[in-house]
């Protein structure tokens, strides 16, 4: 068969066969001929270029006859990387336009390339791996995406998951099921947003016997979610070193303290990725953690009771019931004479005003005089006078809640970040939405759309709300139709919580965004809007 496909290869590749004794014959010969030149000195030597001799290949799997010429031409171009690039290029161009030759032409560069993986993955492209999947092979696109995550190459895995959630619903095979489940395993933490869309479309695929992989897909992604709202440096970090686990790590330089930092605002020490962190962060920093959390378990559960005891009192009280009415046993009703009773009562008024006539000057005081205020003289008690009003016991200021203080804290941030944009935010206090629609919207040329502090004079506003009702419900709307994300999710997590002044703002624009940009969130994205609408939030 190979001597059908490559004819002239093996003709080439001949003389490199000849066994020891032929090869010594062959020398002998030649030799004899440079003394004949030698002995005649007017004959015109002839010098016949050399045959070009092949490197001899494993045996390669058989091809399409309409692919021999380009895999012909890219066997001899293997060793020579100025001309293998092009070779490879227009091998894949004709082998891949059709899928029945999908799969011979994937086997056999796999073949061709089993020494130089590195080069055939620096080399090949995303479209062809789909093609090859498509076609029910994977040999080629294991490999390819196995070197890819050995090299940390997460811009050619980010084509490939995103080719895959575009193609997905044309292949559900285990194998891509599998591929798509280790892919999600991969990019969970730098590229969050497109794992759980991996995640949410191989989970409609997945049997029992993926159930390994999926659980350690949820896992991975659970530790992305924690650090996603995390910057990219960050986010980096927590990729190399959650993946290895047993290096003892250094946490002194800047950027290992920002990163520690900023999963101290997000890490739940109970929440099931956590075993990831606690295996690379240092003990003495996980204990603090711990403690901290206990300590915010503990004001949780002050500020529940404090609410029921609350809720309690503002119950109105239950009337007692009424007393039976009691039997009245009747006296006999004795009649006077009101003669004699009327001559008293003459009497004794007169009696009254002689007394007043004849009385003192000093009993009669001026109604220019007041009287002096009467202070009480308990011993070990501080005077009080009478008539003033007792001032009230001051009351216990309630805890902030930790999501308050996490928001002031950004709000500051924001605002030494972007100090050009306070002067805006200060008129938006001031005013009413017809007047700064356009501003909000990107639709002024002071500040367009595509203008990064845009998108910053949103988040601002979301941490500090503007006290206009209207401006603060159009907020998080204008935010949703921006950025359909995990970020906006994340932010709306804080936001929500007892006491904020939009929560509920937040929560009528994660209803609404759900049903008018519905396929721009992912099912799971979708779940975590529900649950924020869903959260119990008083009003302020």
């Amino acid at each position: 068969m190979e001597l059908q496909l490559f004819p002239e290869a093996d003709e080439q590749t001949l003389p490199a066969m000849h066994s020891e004794p032929e090869a010594a014959e062959t020398e002998t010969l030649e030799s004899e001929a440079h003394e004949e030149i030698k002995q005649e000195p007017d004959r015109q030597e002839v010098v016949e270029p050399a045959p070009v001799i092949e490197a001899a290949f494993p045996e390669l799997p058989p091809l399409p006859p309409e692919l021999k010429n380009v895999a012909r031409t890219l066997e001899r171009m293997l060793n020579d990387p100025a001309q293998r690039q092009g070779a490879f290029a227009s091998f894949c161009a004709a082998a891949y336009v059709k899928p029945e030759w999908a799969g011979a032409a994937s086997e056999y560069l796999t073949t061709l390339f089993e020494d130089q993986q590195d080069v055939l993955a620096e080399m090949t492209r995303v479209p062809d791996l789909i093609i090859e999947l498509g076609s029910g092979h994977y040999t080629l696109t294991f490999m390819v995406a196995s070197r890819w995550a050995a090299k940390a190459d997460l811009a050619r895995l980010t084509r490939l998951a995103e080719a895959l959630i575009a193609t997905q619903s044309k292949m559900n095979s285990p194998e891509v099921v599998d591929l798509m489940l280790a892919l999600t395993t991969s990019l969970a933490i730098s590229r969050y947003s497109r794992a759980e869309q991996l995640l949410a479309a191989a989970s409609a695929h997945a049997t029992e016997d993926e159930r390994d992989a999926l659980d350690e897909a949820h896992l991975w992604l659970g530790a992305g979610g924690i650090v996603r709202g995390s910057s990219q440096e960050a986010r980096d970090l927590w990729d190399v070193r959650l993946r290895r686990p047993r290096v003892a790590w250094t946490w002194s330089s800047p950027e290992e303290c920002s990163a520690l930092a900023q999963l101290a605002e997000c890490l739940d020490p109970k929440s099931e990725a956590a075993v990831l962190f606690q295996a690379v962060v240092p003990a003495c920093w996980w204990s603090l953690l711990i403690a901290r959390s206990q300590e915010g378990a503990a004001y949780e559960a002050s500020l529940a009771a404090a609410k029921a005891v609350a809720h309690e009192r503002s119950q109105p009280q239950e009337e007692s019931p009424q007393e039976a009415p009691k039997t009245v046993v009747r006296q006999p009703i004795i009649i006077w004479r009101a003669v004699p009773f009327f001559i008293g009562g003459i009497v004794g008024a007169w009696a009254l005003a002689l007394g007043i006539w004849a009385g003192p000057y000093d009993l009669v005081r001026s109604s220019s005089e007041t009287a002096a205020p009467v202070v009480s003289m308990v011993p070990g008690a501080p005077g009080i006078q009478q008539g003033v009003p007792v001032p009230a016991a001051p009351v216990e200021k309630a805890p902030e809640h930790p999501n308050e203080i996490w928001r002031k804290e950004q709000a500051a941030s924001l605002a030494a970040e972007v100090p050009e944009l306070r002067p805006w935010v200060e008129k938006i206090e001031l005013g009413e939405w017809p007047q700064f629609e356009a501003l909000l919207s990107g639709e002024s040329p002071e500040l367009p759309k595509d203008n990064p502090n845009y998108q910053k004079l949103l988040l601002w506003l979301h941490l500090d709300p503007p006290s206009n009702a209207e401006i603060r419900s159009q907020v998080p709307l204008l935010l949703a139709a921006l950025r359909q994300d995990s970020t906006v999710i994340e932010l709306w997590e804080k936001l929500v919580y007892p006491g904020s002044l939009n929560a509920k703002d937040i929560q009528e624009a994660a209803l609404r965004t759900q049903h008018d940009s519905r396929d721009a969130w992912s099912p799971t994205q979708r779940a975590l809007l529900n649950r924020i609408v869903a959260a119990g939030v008083d009003s302020p």
